[in-house]
C-alpha cells in the first residue's frame, strides 16, 4: 500500500492572529518610519502556547491590492513599491519552543537613496518546517502534516509624510437589474500621502416612507494613491426609491467623507 503525505499551507494575516496549533503573532504589522540612510529595528513576538517545539523559516515576498481589496503576492523586489531588500533578521530560521515566546527583531536599513515621499511595502513570512516527529508520524501511516505561513506586513513611511484623506469617487449599483443579489460598490481613492486605515458605511433611506437600512460595515486599509472598490449586499426584494450615503470613517482622525447618490430599486 502507497504512502501518501499531504501537505496543508494556512496563509494567515490581518491585526490579530491566531493558529489552531495555538501560535500566535504580535503585532502582524510594523509600521517604520525615518530618514535616509537612518537603520531603524522594531520586534515582533511569536508566542508558543502548546507542547510542542514549532520551528520557522523566514522569508520575503512583495504585494499589491487590487482594486477588488484582493491581496496579490509577488516575488520579493519585483514591485516598484518593495522595501524587501531593506528587512534583515538576526536569524533567518527561528524556534520557539513550547510553552515560550520568541521576540524576532526586524530591522530595516533606509537606503541614502531612498524617496523622501514614497511609502513601501512588503511582507516578511514566518513558514513552518516539519520536524522529524512530523515526518515519522506521516510515514507512520497518519498521512498529514500541517504546516503554517504567517504573513507580517511591514510598511515604511517617510518622515514628512501625514496627509490622511479619502476621496469617494463613485456610488453605483454593479449588479444586473431584477437580480436577487443587488450589490452597490463604491469606489475610492488613497489621495493622502499616508496608509490609511478606515470603516466604510453604507446607508439606505426609502425616500416614499423614510425607512432606514443600515448595512454591515466594512474595514479597509489603503497605500497612497491607490484605489479601491467596496461591494455592499442589498436586502433581497428591495424595492421603491432610496437615497444611499456612503460614509468613510478614517482611523486617528475625525474626519469624514461622505457621498451621496439616489436609487431605483
Amino acid at each position: 500500500m502507497h504512502k501518501f503525505i499531504y501537505l496543508f499551507i494556512f496563509i494567515l494575516t490581518g491585526s490579530s492572529l491566531l493558529l489552531a496549533q495555538s501560535i500566535s503573532m504580535s503585532p502582524t504589522r510594523l509600521f517604520f518610519t525615518g530618514n535616509p540612510g537612518e537603520k531603524v529595528a522594531q520586534t515582533v513576538t511569536l508566542q508558543n502556547s502548546s507542547d510542542k517545539d514549532y520551528v520557522f523559516n523566514l522569508n520575503y515576498k512583495d504585494w499589491v491590492r487590487e482594486e477588488d481589496g484582493n491581496k496579490v503576492y509577488l516575488d520579493a523586489g519585483s514591485s516598484k513599491t518593495s522595501n524587501a531588500s531593506w528587512i534583515s533578521t538576526l536569524e533567518n530560521t527561528v524556534t520557539v519552543p513550547a510553552r515560550s515566546t520568541k521576540e524576532i527583531v526586524v530591522t530595516m536599513q533606509i537606503p541614502a537613496n531612498a524617496s523622501k515621499s514614497a511609502v513601501t511595502n512588503s511582507m516578511l513570512f514566518f513558514t513552518q518546517l516539519p520536524q522529524q516527529a512530523d515526518q515519522a508520524r506521516a510515514q507512520n501511516g497518519i498521512g498529514v502534516i500541517t504546516l503554517f505561513e504567517v504573513g507580517l506586513h511591514i510598511f515604511y513611511t517617510p518622515m514628512g509624510n501625514n496627509v490622511k484623506s479619502l476621496d469617494i469617487t463613485n456610488i453605483s449599483e454593479v449588479s444586473k437589474e431584477n437580480a436577487t443579489n443587488r450589490k452597490v460598490a463604491v469606489s475610492i481613492h488613497n489621495d493622502g500621502n499616508t496608509i490609511n486605515d478606515a470603516t466604510v458605511e453604507f446607508e439606505l433611506t426609502n425616500t416614499d416612507n423614510g425607512k432606514e437600512i443600515k448595512l454591515p460595515a466594512i474595514s479597509i486599509s489603503m497605500l497612497p494613491d491607490t484605489n479601491q472598490t467596496v461591494q455592499f449586499s442589498l436586502p433581497e426584494n428591495i424595492s421603491g426609491n432610496f437615497l444611499g450615503v456612503a460614509i468613510i470613517k478614517m482611523a486617528g482622525s475625525n474626519d469624514l467623507r461622505v457621498g451621496e447618490k439616489n436609487f431605483k430599486f
